[in-house]
């Protein structure tokens, strides 16, 4: 019992330092907001969302809705970001316990522990900045993946193949979240149980898989319609289906990737897990000559998230839905006692930890310059309204450092899409063209005069302020 209390305390102070450490965008650590769009978005939808306002009528992002409803938990329980920093720390300390559950059906508490930790150094690789989609998926993707694996230890120890139909419950409220966050986060969890499905089938357990497809689509229902119960009580379920299904897989359908333009060792520590677990699975095929339900199921969980690695933007928190492939990996390495190659993987991981710490440190003492010009240039101007004020193509941090409410629903990384999505122009300017913010502050960057409100700024609105060496602009009515 109290070895117990030592290691749950343990996970719980791993997790508070780490997301401490490496969640800049949200940490009380760090005095800057950070220098990535996506947890500053996610914080201004949840702020407002947790005031009265509706996502996706009166704030939209490219997402789903669950990434909003954690950042509006986090500001109703605070009313700053401090409220999300607590949740995350919450929701890695239950994910890093899932872990040591699961490395603890094979290795001793203590050995448990120490596994759980090292998988530490390969988050923090990936975790880039915190507050993303794939963070709060960590803990039910872990716990699904645990049960995955007391059904295939049981269907070898036991030669029962039966898939205990609570188990398929949370495979389905999982899914349900990926639906309404990223669905592609659910990529190795579809891989992993279309494995046991088709075991199942097989074996000829009909009665079983009829159970366990039935529970799955009980635990989809349990995670989706709650969302689509909101919006559609709002009005609003097709804006929401868009920006969580449509507008997404139109954008990565036409986005291409070359895989070295970030670097051939970024690639790697960003994707080790299922690297690592797709070498894994291949070597116990070919030094045990045969196709097992276990190596199925390693290989495909790893696989199928890789090849949307491959193609996707490369962006390294992608990673992080494999991040519960840690263990199966790890487990089979220590099992047979490769201690080279366990040894050459964790140095491998704590590479890549060492090298976000460098980072972590450089970040501490960063100053966002891009928002502090944006703040300098709108200071020349007093009789600014902001509760009509939209920031076109800038940094979404400016409406967290000046607490101002976009005017226009669509208010940051505004061009973005306009190449990959063929909807996109239409639906911006129909925005644009209905909401009529009274001021617009404009960073062209390189595009000059390519922007897509440009016809409607030349008509409607007035140059009121430009600063040519930032490439910024402020337009008025």
């Amino acid at each position: 019992m109290k070895n117990k209390v030592y290691i749950l305390s343990g996970l719980l102070l791993a997790a508070c330092l780490f997301v401490t450490v490496f969640s800049y965008t949200t940490s009380p650590l760090y005095h800057s907001w950070g220098n990535t769009p996506d947890s500053p978005i996610f914080q201004i939808i949840g702020k407002y969302w947790a005031k009265g306002f509706v996502p996706y009528k009166e704030l939209w992002d490219m997402k789903g809705p669950f990434i909003f409803l954690v950042n509006a938990l986090g500001y109703s329980l605070t009313g700053t970001k401090c409220g999300v920093y607590a949740i995350q720390c919450v929701s890695l300390f239950l994910t890093l316990y899932i872990v040591y559950k699961t490395f603890a059906l094979h290795f001793s508490n203590t050995r448990s522990f120490l596994l759980t930790l090292l998988s530490l150094a390969g988050l923090s690789y990936i975790y880039e900045g915190g507050n993303l989609t794939e963070e709060y998926i960590l803990f039910p993707l872990s716990l699904s993946f645990y049960l995955i694996t007391r059904w295939i230890d049981a269907y070898e120890e036991e030669h029962s193949s039966k898939h205990p139909p609570q188990y398929a419950v949370i495979y389905g409220m999982v899914l349900g979240l990926c639906l309404m966050s990223r669905l592609t986060n659910a990529l190795g969890l579809c891989a992993a149980t279309g494995v046991i499905a088709a075991t199942l089938l097989l074996r000829r357990e009909y009665k079983n898989l009829l159970s366990c497809i039935g529970m799955f689509f009980v635990g989809i229902g349990i995670t989706t319609i709650p969302f689509f119960v909101y919006f559609y009580s709002h009005g609003i379920l097709q804006d929401m289906w868009n920006a969580t299904f449509l507008f997404p897989l139109s954008y990565a359908g036409n986005t291409e990737k070359n895989l070295l333009e970030t670097g051939v060792h970024y690639f790697v520590l960003s994707y080790l897990n299922s690297i690592l677990l797709i070498s894994v699975s291949l070597f116990m095929v070919f030094r045990n000559k045969v196709v097992t339900v276990r190596t199925s199921l390693y290989f495909l969980s790893a696989f199928l998230p890789f090849l949307w690695f491959c193609q996707g933007n490369g962006y390294g928190h992608y990673g992080m839905t494999v991040y519960p492939l840690f263990a199966f990996a790890m487990t089979e390495i220590l099992g047979k006692r490769r201690w080279l190659f366990f040894a050459l993987c964790s140095l491998l991981y704590i590479i890549g930890a060492f090298s976000k710490v460098r980072f972590m440190f450089a970040m501490y003492n960063w100053d966002n310059k891009e928002v502090a010009e944006y703040r300098q240039f709108l200071g020349r101007v007093t009789s600014i309204d902001y509760t009509s004020f939209v920031a076109y193509n800038c940094d979404p941090n400016l409406y967290l450092e000046l607490d101002v409410f976009p005017a226009v629903p669509v208010f940051s990384l505004q061009e973005m899409g306009k190449d990959r999505i063929p909807e996109w122009r239409d639906f911006l300017l129909s925005l644009f063209q209905r909401e009529q913010p009274r001021w617009i502050l404009v960073n062209r960057g390189i595009d000059k005069d390519t922007l897509m409100i440009q016809p409607m700024l030349n008509e409607n609105y007035q140059m009121v302020m430009r600063d040519p060496h930032n490439h910024i602009e402020l337009y008025g009515k």
